[in-house]
């Protein structure tokens, strides 16, 4: 098997839940070793976190850190903090997702490595950003959705800001602090020189606004809340067939006319009042009370036809027991099965980005606690003696 695109680098993660846990998923899955240094006082608290089964770790931990090793080791002693140091004198990447502050107080921040390491990346991933007066604050994924606006556009007309029903933000980060420490490593590449990068949740939640932002800045309009509609396009939205939901998009003028035409409604294409997107946003409740009880007549699968037949924007609202048998999630193989000594037989998803030829590969299970703490230590030089040493005083288990 040709190798993967990142075997061969060391990746040491100093996270937990979603976040730091995603952008090392995406780095083991590439092939590189990703170590996951968890506290001896039940680790990473995504393993029990999001309906654990009784005595076993929680079906998203299984997911996010597969093909990972765990080694526990305590940083607030002084010899699992000199532990952690032989380990990053040899690493090429730290994630480190900590509250402000932490590995600073520790000693195992960027700074401590410079001169031990200088070919090391170190990558902090945090809620705030390394400046401003919430650098070390603890933050989560719903805090970040709302100080950063989205939740403010989020949710029914009329109502009250509505969560993101997944930790997308959280998700954001972890795929931005990958593509920064790839970034980095093609420097280091060429230069020989580590870094320091910082990733931020906030700012990955603005970037996810980046189509919207730019809107309110040049017009001075909030963008209000609008349910599944869209802000500024009309048809945009859900509307409630006779089985379920379905998605209608018509975003450029001219799918006005065969839409009109698949909805039995002639008449519409040639009101002068929603010939353009403007003027259909301005007559949106109108339009939108017009068209709703014609929706409900029909099943999803038949407006599915008709609409695509006419080259409209449509997609079946899925709720999670649909997924499985849609047709276009299952062509992809979006969604695979891993042997897991302890859960047995687990759903986990497929790496999304497909290479042509080294695809990432579900190699290890989600490791147990400590499941790798001896054979960590052994490759960073500590001997049988030291090794039994740090766990006879709890330092590791």
């Amino acid at each position: 098997m040709t190798d993967l695109p990142l075997t061969g680098y060391r990746v040491l993660e100093l996270a937990h839940l979603v976040a730091g846990p995603v952008c090392g998923m995406c780095l083991a899955d590439m092939g590189a070793d990703v170590i996951k240094v968890e506290s001896p006082d039940g680790g990473d608290a995504l393993r029990q976190t999001y309906r654990a089964p009784e005595g076993r770790d929680s079906p998203a931990f299984l997911v996010l850190n597969r093909n990972k090793r765990s080694l526990v080791l305590d940083l607030a002693r002084p010899e699992g903090r000199e532990a952690f140091r032989r380990l990053a004198a040899v690493a090429d990447v730290v994630i480190e997702a900590y509250r402000g502050g932490v590995a600073e107080r520790l000693g195992i921040d960027s700074a401590s490595f410079s001169t031990i390491n200088p070919r090391l990346i170190y990558c902090s991933l945090s809620a705030f950003g390394p400046e401003g007066p919430w650098r070390n604050k603890p933050g989560v994924d719903m805090l970040i959705q709302a100080m950063s606006g989205l939740m403010a556009i989020t949710g029914e007309a009329g109502g009250g800001p509505v969560l993101i029903g997944a930790p997308l933000v959280d998700t954001i980060g972890g795929l931005l602090a990958s593509q920064a420490i790839l970034t980095a490593l093609l420097h280091r590449e060429k230069t020989g020189e580590g870094q320091r990068v910082d990733v931020s949740l906030l700012e990955g939640a603005l970037l996810a606004q980046a189509a919207r932002l730019p809107i309110f800045w040049a017009s001075g309009e909030d963008p209000g809340r609008h349910g599944s509609a869209h802000a500024h396009l009309a048809p945009f939205q859900a509307f409630q067939a006779r089985d379920g939901w379905i998605y209608v998009a018509v975003w450029v003028d001219r799918m006005w006319k065969p839409f009109c035409h698949v909805m039995g409604l002639d008449d519409l294409a040639a009101d002068h009042r929603l010939l353009t997107r403007d003027s259909r946003r301005e007559h949106r409740r109108e339009l939108v009370a017009r068209l709703e009880p014609l929706f409900r007549a029909r099943t999803v699968a038949e407006w599915m036809v008709s609409l695509e037949a006419a080259d409209v924007l449509c997609a079946p609202i899925n709720t999670y027991a649909d997924l499985d048998a849609d047709p276009q999630i299952r062509a992809l193989g979006a969604f695979q099965q891993q042997e897991h000594p302890r859960a047995g037989r687990v759903r986990t998803l497929g790496t999304p980005a497909r290479f042509e030829k080294t695809p990432g590969t579900l190699r290890l299970p989600a490791p147990a606690l400590g499941e790798h703490s001896d054979e960590v230590l052994r490759e960073a030089g500590l001997d049988r003696t030291q090794i039994d040493r740090l766990r006879q005083g709890n330092v590791i288990r």
